[in-house]
């Protein structure tokens, strides 16, 4: 099923960007093109699943080539850490409790999103 980027809404309900078939509610599969038709606010909240953030890369703290390195996401030093954790994209290290914070909770890694494109 594909999913579209938003369905327009009439004041009667919504149409199908594709084929202007008429729905009175949203999400709802389109019966005559097939389109998987949702709101914006239902597509924004459900983005991270369909984009998931790759998991980090637990490195052993002593391979740190840095012993003075913080944490990206809370600014603390790894010392009473045995594992870090690096994002592939961007190499900033995560504590364990950043990692579960950045996967579960914000879906975006903070060293990647901080960086200029």
């Amino acid at each position: 099923a594909v999913v579209s980027t938003q369905s327009t809404g009439t004041t009667h309900g919504f149409t199908c960007p594709t084929c202007s078939s008429k729905y009175c509610e949203v999400p709802v599969e389109c019966r005559i093109c097939s389109l998987t038709l949702v709101c914006a606010p239902h597509l924004a909240r459900s983005y991270h699943h369909l984009f998931p953030l790759t998991q980090f890369t637990e490195t052993p703290t002593e391979d740190l080539i840095d012993d003075s390195m913080v944490c990206t996401g809370c600014s603390s030093g790894f010392i009473d850490q045995k594992h870090v954790y690096r994002c592939e994209t961007c190499n900033s290290y995560f504590c364990y409790n950043c990692d579960i914070f950045v996967h579960d909770m914000l879906h975006h890694c903070p060293g990647c999103e901080s960086q200029p494109r």
